[in-house]
């Protein structure tokens, strides 16, 4: 059973990093899995996607679908509309898919001697 939330401001915006770190060199995070935290009206919101880049401005009013699992409210990704200060639909964040996710740290960039000394 979903909830929603209708035309609200978002008070916070936090983003975390959900796979395992890499380097700039190695391809960096641009891409990888990142958990995004909403804060309206002292509740907490978050879903998962892909990139830091934010999906709402604090400038922005924002509607959207979540479901609760227990504590947690999970927002429904499809679902989140965003209307800027203009009053005008805008889509942003990264919205794309990926079919697998990053598994092992990257190793340092040495050779596997210099490691063990």
């Amino acid at each position: 059973m979903s909830e929603h939330v209708e035309g609200k401001q978002v008070d916070g915006y936090h983003c975390y990093l959900k796979e395992p770190h890499r380097p700039p060199s190695r391809g960096g995070n641009t891409r990888a899995l990142h958990q995004h935290v909403l804060e309206i009206e002292d509740a907490k919101y978050s879903f998962l996607a892909l990139g830091s880049q934010k999906w709402v401005f604090k400038t922005d009013r924002v509607s959207f679908e979540y479901e609760r699992k227990g504590p947690y409210r999970n927002i429904v990704k499809s679902s989140i509309e965003t209307v800027d200060k203009n009053g005008r639909a805008v889509v942003r964040g990264n919205r794309d898919l990926k079919t697998q996710l990053r598994t092992t740290p990257s190793r340092l960039p040495a050779s596997r001697r210099e490691q063990r000394d």
